[in-house]
C-alpha cells in the first residue's frame, strides 16, 4: 500500500497557484515538442487488433465468451506493436501510429465495408487508409466476422416499432451501443494505485477461495473471476514489455540524458502497474496504462480517469516534502501525461461521427469540489493540472473543474484565465447541484461528493455503470410528431402513435397534453431499445477489465455487464430544448392568442417548410418571445417539455433494476438531428440545426448573460443528475482587464447561487473562426468547444463550424 503522508507533513506542502514553468527552459520546451508531434500526427486507420483478435476468435470460437474475451486481450496485450516516441517520457498507444484508430471486429464491420472507401474524404473525422489495410479488412477480417458481430445480432433483433422511429424518423440514435461498447465509466484507479494489479489478484483469488462449487451461480463466478486474473496478467506483461523496450532503446542511445530517461522509463514499467506506486511519476504511468488498456480492448468511449488531483495528490505531495522532486519536475512530468489523451482515437459510420465531430472521447480529467468531508478539496495538484492544460491547449483530456459556492476565488481566476486561451476548457461543474442530484437517485452523501463527471459532463460516483450515453432523444421531433399526428414530415411515414390531427385541438393545453402522450409513447419506444441492448451485453460483451475498476464487481463476483456494480442507471440524452421550448410558444401566440393561423394551417405550412407562408416564419421568428432572454412564459414551456422528457424516464427501470434519469446533453449531435427534423414553430427550417445544449438557438438570446442564465437556470437542473451542457460564447476583449476577470467570476460564482449545472465558455471571435474555415493549414493547433468536449476547430465539419461561429458573442459588462 502507499504511505500516505502524515497531517503534520501535509501543512509543510504550499499551495502555487502560478505557473511553474518557464517558456524556453527544457522542461517546457519537452511539452512543446510532444504537443507539435501530437498536431502533426495523420489520422490512420489501424488493422492490427482486428487481425489479432480475429486469430483468437477463429481458434477459440464457441468457448465461454468471458474466455475468449480474456484470450484475446491476452494475444494484444503480448502482441501489439510497441514504441517509445522521441521526448516521451510516459508511454504506451493504441495503435500503430500516434494518432490512429484500431477496429474492433466483433462488434460491427458491415457499415465498415459500406464506408471504408469515404473515410478520407467524408466530412469530418477523416482516416487514411493504406491499400494494404483495406485489402485486409475486405478480404479477412470481414469475411469471417460477417453475420457475427454484437451489430449483426442487435439489429436482427429490432422491432419494427422501434425501427420505425429509430431507423426512419431519427427521433433517438443509439448507435454509438449497437456498434460500439460499453464506455462512459468512471474508474477506480485510485485501488491499482495504492494495490497494485498484484493486490486485486489477491482479492479475486481470495473470492475464489469462498466458492465451493455448489452456489447455483458457482460457475458463472469462476468464469469472470478467472477473466478478471487474466485480464490484471495481461496488462502486466504489456507494462514488461514496455520495460524491455525501454532498456534496449537505452542501449543504443547516444545522448546521456536521453539514455537516463529510457532506463528510467524502464524501472518504472517493470514495476507499475503489477505493483502499487512508490512516486507520482510512477502513479502517472500506472494511470496512463489503465486508461490506455481499457481503450484497447473495449471500443468505447468516455473512459474516464476523474478526479485526478484527489487520488495523486499524496503521491505528488510525498514527492515534493521529501525532495524527491521539485514542483518544475513535477510539471514537466504531469505535461508529458497530459499529452497522451491526445492520442487515442475511436471511428464511427458517418452519421454518428455527425454526432459527435472531432473526436470527443470524452477523458474527462476533473480537479476542485468538494471533498468526501464536505470541504473544500482544492490543493496544489489542482493548479498543475490548470498549468498543463494552458500550456497544452489540446482537446483531450477533457478538462473540468468542480466548483461550489465556498470555491476558492484563487481556483475562480486562475480557471478564468485558462479559459480566457480560448479552447473552451475548463468546463464548470457545481457541486451544489450535483451532490444532492445524485443523492435523489439514491447515492450515499459522501460518495455523492465524490463525484466526477464522465465523457461531456454525465456525473457518477464511484462504483457506478450503466448506459450514461443512454442516446440522444429529439425533444424537438417530439413537437414534430405531436403536430402531425404521429407522421414524420422527413420520411413521410406514420412512424409514431396518434395523439390528434391539428384541428381537434380546441386550446393550447389540449395540445401540451397531447404533446405529453407523444412524449410517453417515444419514451417508452426508446427505454425498450435501451434494456434489450443491455441484455445483448450481458451474453457477448462482458468488459471484465472494466469490472476490476468498479467497486462492488469482485465482492459480487458479477461482471458490470451482469449486474456486479453499486449503481446503476442509465440516461438518454435530451437534445433540442430551445426548439421545442420556442415553437410551443409559437404554436401557443400564433395560433390561440393572436390568431395570425389555425392549428390546421401552423401543421400545413410545417409539413411543408413554410413553403408559401413566409410570412407565418417572420411572424415566428421576429413576434414570438424566444427562450434565453429571461421571459419567463416561454422559459416555462422550455421545462415543461424537459420535465415530461424526465417524468417518462422516471416511471422505468433498466434492466439491471436501477434508474432511468434524466441528461440535457447534445455532443455535436444538434447538427445531425437537425437533419432529420422538420421545420419547427420557431421559425426554423426542415434540416437546419437545432439549438445546442440547453443553450439559446443561435441568435435569438438578445439581452445579454445574465439574462440567458435567468433562462437556463428555470429548468430544472437537479432532475438531471447526468448532466446538462450550456454553451455560452464571451467577446474576450473585456476580459483582457482585471476588472473584466473578476466580472467573469461574478458571472459564474452567480450561476452556481441560481442552481446552474454546467457550464463552459468559448472566448474566441468570429473572426479568427471565419479565417480558419478559409486557411485551415495556418489553424492546425485552433481547439474551440462544440457541445460538451472540444475539439481542433479544423477537424469539425463545416456545418458544425457553422454552427459554433452562429453563436451569440456576450460581452461581460
Amino acid at each position: 500500500m502507499t504511505k500516505l503522508v502524515s497531517l503534520s507533513a501535509r501543512k509543510q506542502m504550499d499551495i502555487t497557484p502560478d505557473h511553474v514553468l518557464v517558456p524556453g527552459t527544457p522542461a517546457y520546451e519537452r511539452g512543446q515538442k510532444l504537443r507539435h508531434q501530437v498536431i502533426s500526427a495523420k489520422n490512420y486507420l489501424c488493422i492490427e487488433r482486428a487481425r489479432l483478435v480475429t486469430q483468437v476468435y477463429k481458434e477459440y470460437e464457441g468457448e465461454n465468451i468471458f474466455s475468449v474475451r480474456a484470450k484475446a486481450f491476452e494475444k494484444l496485450m503480448k502482441e501489439m506493436t510497441i514504441y517509445i516516441l522521441g521526448h516521451e517520457l510516459i508511454v504506451g498507444h493504441q495503435a500503430e501510429k500516434q494518432r490512429s484508430a484500431p477496429v474492433f471486429p466483433e462488434y460491427a464491420v458491415e457499415w465498415i465495408r459500406e464506408e471504408i472507401d469515404i473515410f478520407e474524404t467524408r466530412g469530418q473525422d477523416k482516416f487514411i487508409v493504406p491499400p494494404e489495410v483495406r485489402r485486409e479488412f475486405m478480404e479477412e477480417i470481414y469475411p469471417f466476422w460477417k453475420g457475427k458481430t454484437f451489430s449483426d445480432r442487435v439489429i436482427s433483433e429490432m422491432p419494427e416499432d422501434v425501427k420505425l422511429l429509430r431507423k426512419d424518423a431519427v427521433l433517438y440514435s443509439t448507435g454509438v451501443h449497437e456498434e460500439g461498447g460499453l464506455g462512459h465509466v468512471l474508474h477506480d484507479y485510485k485501488v491499482v494505485i495504492e494495490q497494485g494489479l498484484n493486490g486485486v489478484k489477491e482479492r479475486v483469488n481470495s473470492e475464489i477461495e469462498k466458492i465451493n462449487g455448489t452456489e447455483p451461480d458457482a460457475i458463472d463466478k469462476l468464469h469472470f473471476y478467472h477473466a478478471c486474473i487474466s485480464m490484471c496478467d495481461s496488462v502486466i506483461a504489456y507494462a514488461q514489455r514496455y520495460s524491455r523496450l525501454a532498456m534496449e532503446m537505452a542501449k543504443q542511445e547516444k545522448d546521456a540524458q536521453r539514455k537516463k530517461e529510457l532506463m528510467e522509463i524502464s524501472r518504472i514499467c517493470a514495476r507499475v502497474p503489477e505493483y502499487p506506486a512508490e512516486s507520482f511519476y510512477e502513479g502517472l504511468q500506472a494511470v496512463w496504462f489503465l486508461q490506455l488498456v481499457v481503450q484497447i480492448y473495449d471500443n468505447a468511449v468516455s473512459i474516464t480517469p476523474g478526479r485526478f488531483d484527489q487520488f495523486m495528490y499524496p503521491l505528488y505531495e510525498k514527492d515534493i516534502i521529501e525532495g524527491m522532486m521539485d514542483k518544475v519536475r513535477a510539471q514537466e512530468l504531469l505535461e508529458a501525461f497530459w499529452i497522451k489523451f491526445s492520442e487515442p482515437l475511436k471511428i464511427y459510420r458517418a452519421a454518428d461521427a455527425a454526432s459527435h465531430a472531432g473526436f470527443p472521447m470524452g477523458q474527462n480529467l476533473v480537479v476542485g469540489g468538494l471533498g468526501r468531508d464536505g470541504k473544500d478539496a482544492t490543493n496544489d495538484l489542482s493548479f498543475r493540472c490548470l498549468e498543463a492544460h494552458s500550456h497544452m491547449l489540446l482537446n483531450q483530456p477533457n478538462f473540468s473543474v468542480r466548483v461550489h459556492n465556498q470555491s476558492p476565488h484563487t481556483l475562480l481566476l486562475k480557471t478564468a484565465e485558462a479559459m480566457k486561451l480560448g479552447n473552451g476548457m475548463p468546463q464548470l461543474a457545481n457541486d451544489e447541484v450535483y451532490i444532492p442530484a445524485l443523492m435523489n437517485v439514491g447515492v450515499e452523501l459522501h460518495e455523492a461528493r465524490d463525484y466526477a463527471p464522465v465523457g461531456c459532463i454525465e456525473c457518477s460516483p464511484l462504483n457506478t455503470f450503466g448506459r450514461l450515453n443512454g442516446g440522444y432523444f429529439n425533444l424537438a421531433k417530439v413537437f414534430e410528431l405531436t403536430i402531425s399526428n404521429g407522421m414524420c414530415n422527413i420520411c413521410k411515414k406514420q412512424v409514431s402513435v396518434k395523439t390528434g390531427a391539428p384541428e381537434s385541438f380546441r386550446t393550447f393545453e389540449e395540445f401540451l397534453e397531447a404533446f405529453d402522450r407523444q412524449m410517453e409513447y417515444c419514451v417508452n419506444n426508446n427505454i425498450k431499445w435501451n434494456n434489450y441492448l443491455d441484455s445483448v451485453s450481458k451474453d457477448k460483451m462482458p468488459v471484465p477489465l472494466t469490472s476490476i475498476l468498479v467497486g462492488d464487481c469482485i465482492e459480487n463476483g458479477k461482471d458490470v455487464t451482469w449486474g456486479g456494480m453499486r449503481y446503476n442507471w442509465s440516461a438518454p440524452y435530451g437534445i433540442g430544448i430551445a426548439n421545442v421550448g420556442n415553437s410551443l410558444m409559437g404554436v401557443k401566440k400564433a395560433v390561440f392568442e393572436d390568431k395570425v393561423c389555425t392549428m390546421q394551417e401552423m401543421a400545413q405550412a410545417l409539413e411543408t417548410d413554410f413553403e408559401g407562408r413566409e410570412d407565418l416564419r417572420q411572424y415566428l421568428i421576429n413576434k414570438v418571445p424566444h427562450y434565453g432572454n429571461d421571459i419567463p412564459e416561454v422559459d416555462e414551456l422550455a421545462k415543461f417539455a424537459t420535465d415530461s422528457f424526465f417524468d417518462k424516464l422516471e416511471d422505468h427501470k433498466t434492466y439491471y433494476g436501477g434508474k432511468f434519469i434524466g441528461s440535457l446533453v447534445p455532443v455535436s449531435s444538434f447538427v445531425a438531428f437537425g437533419l432529420e427534423t422538420g421545420a419547427t414553430a420557431d421559425g426554423r427550417h426542415a434540416k437546419d440545426p437545432l439549438a445546442d445544449g440547453i443553450s439559446p438557438a443561435n441568435g435569438t438570446d438578445l439581452h445579454g448573460p445574465t439574462a440567458v442564465l435567468n433562462s437556463v437556470c428555470v429548468l430544472d437542473h437537479l432532475r438531471a443528475p447526468n448532466g446538462v451542457i450550456f454553451n455560452m460564447r464571451l467577446d474576450k476583449g473585456p476580459l483582457e482587464t482585471p476588472d473584466g476577470m473578476e466580472k467573469m467570476i461574478g458571472l459564474i460564482r452567480t450561476y452556481i447561487e441560481m442552481g446552474g449545472g454546467h457550464i463552459q465558455f468559448n472566448i474566441v471571435s468570429g473572426d479568427m473562426l471565419r479565417e480558419a474555415q478559409k486557411n485551415p493549414e495556418k489553424y492546425k493547433g485552433l481547439v474551440v468547444r462544440v457541445a460538451g468536449y472540444s475539439a481542433f476547430f479544423n477537424e469539425l465539419s463545416h456545418e458544425v463550424q457553422d454552427g459554433i461561429i452562429g453563436r451569440t458573442e456576450h460581452k461581460i459588462s
